[in-house]
Order: structure tokens, then sequence, then C-alpha cells
């Protein structure tokens, strides 16, 4: 940074310089020419006046300054008199713009490049009072010759410019980034910055309140998942724990003979519900850890949520005879776009746990609704309810809310958490409200997409 701003101020310097000097050189040059043209007017008037006086041959004793050219002209155009050439040698001057002018109005200039001397000259005439013309030419200053004439003054000023603008420079461009190196990134204070860092000084302090700000979030998210793990290492434990330890103690009162003949199909039953019931938690836990990686590889397609839904009410009828609870489908066709597997588990679980935990003939009703940006699932029924306070956590792995019938209803506890992971890769938003004694009802919307 410090080199980009010593460059651009040494550059600028330079820059300045220069275009101040094409500024001078343009100013001298209109300041000599307005200085010539006086001069060769004010000379040329006093030749006139002596050659009034004197005759045309004082034309041969005098000598004009230095880069000057002396001529009369008659009234013709004939060249009677040059100090540079000879007068029979050169041709009719009657059509030179300032012969021209100073036989009309007494008086004319010119500039032109001259074949006789080779350079561009500056003319000024007067006619005299026998009708002749006297003219004087001067070499005429050009940009370039006045740049030559400068020449030395110039490259003794440019040397002295790249010396200053160099330290200038450099002393600008460390003045400048000092006080930004001399930042303190972790509390920047802006009394010790001038007036432009303030804006850059708060940005980092803001910046910094920020990143403290997500370092604490982070650090608060990474606890509550270390938790959250513990609770469901722990929960995993004690469920797997319960149905093994007794699938182990009737397999062991079965091998040791201690079990009489007619008691054995009672046990192998009891061993078979175990083995089934840990099958059923091995795939919750299966599909949950799949969803929280989003290791699903099947592509995502329309679904139609009315058959699906069929299909598993279906499924749940026997579940629901048992319990004499009627099942009904409502609504619309609704499409998702998603995976068919995941949408079917989200009606599944929601489902299976509005028959298991609904009251003796109750009733469950699974709706269908198009939004115009959202398909709206929903599952109400009219079992036993989830206190207020409870609600927060239903969807928390293992959580359930009548622990002490938990064995009677049975289940892994994993349903809903499987309803939120699914409906969260399928960017759905999760709703319940439920009343204590009345119902629940669990509204899953899927945004179109």
């Amino acid at each position: 940074m410090r080199n980009a701003i010593f460059k651009n101020i040494f550059f600028t310097a330079m820059a300045v310089f220069v275009v101040t000097v094409i500024c001078i050189v343009g100013a001298l040059y209109g300041y000599f020419s307005g200085e010539q043209q006086d001069a060769l007017e004010d000379e040329t008037a006093y030749l006139a006046a002596a050659v009034e006086r004197s005759g045309t041959d004082f034309l041969r004793d005098v000598t004009s300054a230095e880069g000057s050219r002396v001529s009369l002209i008659a009234p013709d155009g004939a060249v009677l008199f040059d100090s540079v050439a000879d007068a029979a040698s050169l041709e009719n001057h009657a059509q030179r713009e300032e012969i021209a002018q100073a036989l009309s109005s007494g008086a004319g200039h010119s500039s032109r490049y001259s074949s006789t001397t080779g350079r561009r000259t500056l003319n000024y005439a007067l006619r005299l009072a026998d009708g002749n013309v006297l003219r004087l030419s001067s070499t005429l200053y050009t940009r370039t010759m006045l740049a030559v004439n400068l020449f030395t003054p110039f490259v003794l000023v440019l040397s002295l410019t790249v010396v200053l603008s160099l330290a200038l420079a450099a002393r600008m461009s460390r003045k400048i980034t000092q006080p930004l190196g001399a930042i303190d990134l972790k509390n920047p204070d802006d009394r010790e910055v001038y007036e432009e860092l303030r804006p850059l000084v708060e940005r980092i302090r803001e910046q910094n309140r920020e990143i403290q700000h997500n370092v604490e979030e982070l650090k608060a998210e990474h606890d509550r998942q270390d938790a959250l793990r513990r609770e469901f290492t722990a929960n995993v434990s004690h469920e797997l724990k319960t149905p093994l330890t007794s699938i182990s103690g009737y397999a062991e009162l079965i091998r040791s003979g201690m079990v009489q003949e007619e008691d054995i199909p009672r046990f192998a039953d009891t061993v078979y519900r175990e083995a089934q019931r840990l099958i059923v938690l091995v795939n919750d836990i299966i599909r949950l850890s799949r969803l929280d990686d989003k290791d699903v590889e099947e592509e995502r397609q329309p679904v139609a949520l009315r058959p699906l839904c069929a299909e598993v009410l279906a499924s749940l009828a026997p579940a629901a005879e048992k319990k004499a609870v009627t099942m009904a489908l409502e609504g619309d066709e609704c499409t998702v776009v998603g995976i068919r597997q995941i949408l079917g588990e989200i009606v599944y679980n929601l489902c299976d746990n509005a028959i298991k935990y609904n009251r003796q003939g109750g009733s469950v009703t699974v709706t269908l609704r198009g939004e115009e940006d959202a398909s709206v699932l929903t599952v109400r029924d009219t079992g036993i309810g989830i206190p207020e306070e409870e609600l927060g956590r239903v969807f928390e792995r293992f959580y359930r809310v009548d622990k002490s019938h938990s064995k009677e209803v049975g289940g892994t506890g994993l349903g809903l958490s499987i309803v939120r992971h699914g409906a969260a890769y399928h960017n759905a938003a999760v709703d319940v409200q439920s009343v204590p004694g009345e119902g629940s009802t669990f509204t899953v919307r899927f945004p179109k997409e």
C-alpha cells in the first residue's frame, strides 16, 4: 500500500510539473511574440522616419538588429533594397500580405515562412511619404525554439523537481500509512488516527463486535450440540440396553432349560418383539443420521401428496382399528418436489403418533391444502394433547411427553425428530398447536420451488 501511495504521489507531482512547464512555455511564447511584434513596429517606425529624412541611401549605412531584415519595396512591388539578398534577384512583392496592406492602409503585418532566410519570420511594413513601402522582418520565436533556449534551465528545474517529488512522496506515503500500521486491530482507538480514518476504525470495531458475537454464538451452538450429543448417546444406550437386556435374559432362561415347555412360545414371542423393537430403533437412528448428514442419494422429483398420504393411512389401518380410531383424508391434490421416501416418513410418523397418543374411539384427520406459495400438510388428532410448556421440546430425540406410558405406547421417541429433519431437508416449516385433553395439530408447509 505504501509503495502504491508513493508512486501515485510521485507521478502526480511529475504530471503537474509537465503540465506546468507546458503552460509556462505557452505563456512565454505569447508574451515574447507580443513583445517581438511591438519591438518590430517600433524599429520599423524609427527606420521609416530616418529614410524620409535622409533618403534611401541611409538604409545602406544602417545595420538592423540581429536576425532582422530590412526591405524597401516600390509601389509596383519591385524590391528596391534588401539587407539580406540582392534586390534585383528578388521577385515582385506586390502580392505579399503586409505589402498589400501597407499600400492600401499605410501599415501591414504578417508572419510566414521565408524561402530566402529559411526561417519563419514576423513582418511589419509602413508606407512612406513617397509611396514606397519599408518592411522590417524578424525571425519569429517558435515554441520549439523557446523550448530549446530553455533546455538547460528546464533540465535543472526537472532534476530539482524529481528530487523534491521523491522526497515529498516518501514523506507523504510514510505519513499516510503510519497511522494505518499503528491501528490495533483488536482494540482500535479512533482518537489516535486522523479524521479520514475514523470510519475505517469504526468499521473495524464493528466487525470485531460481529466476530466476537459470532464466536460466542458458535461456542454456544457447539456447547448445545455437545450436550445434545451426550444426551443422544445416553438415550441410545438406554434404549438399546433395555430390549437387549430383555432378549439376553429370556434367551439365557431358555438356554439353561429353566423354562417349562409350555412357556417357551411366550418367551420366544417376547424375544421376537424386543428384537423387532431393536430393529425399529436402529432403523430410526440410521434415518436420522442420514438426514443429519444429508446423505440422501435419491434425486428430487415431483411427488403427489394425496396418494402418498392414502398409502400411509392404509398401512396404519390395523393400528388404528385396535384403538377404534377413525382416519380421514381431506383437501386438495398437492405436489411437492422432493424425496418420496422422506416425505412418506414425515406423513407416517405424524399419523403414527396421532394414533398412538389418541383416545379410544378418537379420530385422525389428514388435510392437504394448496396455497399460492406452499403446499400445506395438516395432521389433526383428538388425543391426549401436549402441555404448552412441552411444545418446544417434542421434536427432540427420545423426548416423550408422557414418560410413564412410553412402554405401553411403544415407539422409539425419534418419530418427531425424523419429521423435523425431513421437513428441513425440504426447506419446510413445522408447527404444532395443542390443547391438553382435546388433541394436537401438526402443520408442515412445503414451499413451492
